[in-house]
């Protein structure tokens, strides 16, 4: 009953908020390139559907890339720090302070270094996405069981002992939090890449129809990076549900 009642109430406010946005550009007859209405962009979606397909498979190839490039150097430098703790004083506050920086500001620099392919946006979701999953990875194995932990070096294991039975299982859980968190910035970095340097993706598409002043289709492409991102992090959610099943995800 929870579970629907999550489902429908949402669902139910945001048919309202539409209905309504679709009565107040009836009432108000606002012009197309000023606010057109859900029924129109929904035309827009339909009509260019083909085109949009196309844009669709560049931009999840580079956030998948870029998200799971991300997460496994996140992951490997918690591990890293776990191991040699040294290193982690030397090299954290470096890695928070890249964080300081928007990635956008970045952009221009990561795109012209790596190249205008597929490669420079893979980086760039890369350096967006690895932050999250190396802060959960890290305070996951940080929180691990003391007891265990005593008990693994009582019976003569050393650090790495420690770390295979009982940080990263631990670390499991946090992991995977922090790569839902990487989930939903994965397609909006790669979006942003596209802005700078693209042939194609979404975009490139939301470029385009803003030089064209299409609202409709600018309203489309941004309505299919939220879906696309929802999609994404309800996958991710899945994969949390299989790994570890005794933790469930928040999805308030």
């Amino acid at each position: 009953m929870r579970r629907t009642r999550r489902v429908l109430l949402p669902s139910l406010v945001l048919a309202a908020l539409v209905a309504v946005w679709e009565l107040a550009v009836r009432a108000a007859e606002l012009p197309p390139f000023v606010l057109p209405a859900p029924t129109a962009v929904l035309a827009a979606g339909v009509r260019l559907h083909d085109e949009l397909g196309a844009h669709l498979a560049t931009t999840l190839t580079e956030a998948g890339l870029g998200l799971a490039a991300g997460a496994f150097a996140g992951a490997g430098i918690a591990v890293v720090v776990a191991l040699v703790p040294v290193i982690g004083d030397a090299v954290l506050p470096l890695v928070v302070l890249t964080q300081t920086v928007p990635t956008v500001v970045l952009a221009p620099l990561l795109i012209l270094w790596a190249g205008f392919g597929i490669g420079g946006k893979v980086v760039l979701v890369a350096l967006t996405t690895f932050f999250p999953v190396m802060v959960a990875t890290s305070s996951a194995m940080a929180r691990a069981d003391a007891e265990l932990a005593d008990m693994v070096r009582g019976l003569g294991g050393g650090r790495r002992d420690e770390l295979a039975l009982v940080r990263l299982p631990a670390a499991l859980p946090g992991a995977l939090a922090g790569l839902r968190i990487a989930a939903t910035y994965a397609i909006g970095a790669a979006v942003v890449a596209e802005y700078l340097a693209g042939a194609s993706g979404i975009g490139v598409f939301i470029q385009h129809s803003r030089k064209a002043y299409a609202v409709d289709q600018i309203l489309v492409g941004v309505l299919l990076v939220g879906l696309v991102t929802g999609a994404l992090v309800l996958a991710v959610d899945a994969l949390s549900r299989r790994l570890v099943p005794w933790q469930r995800p928040d999805l308030s």
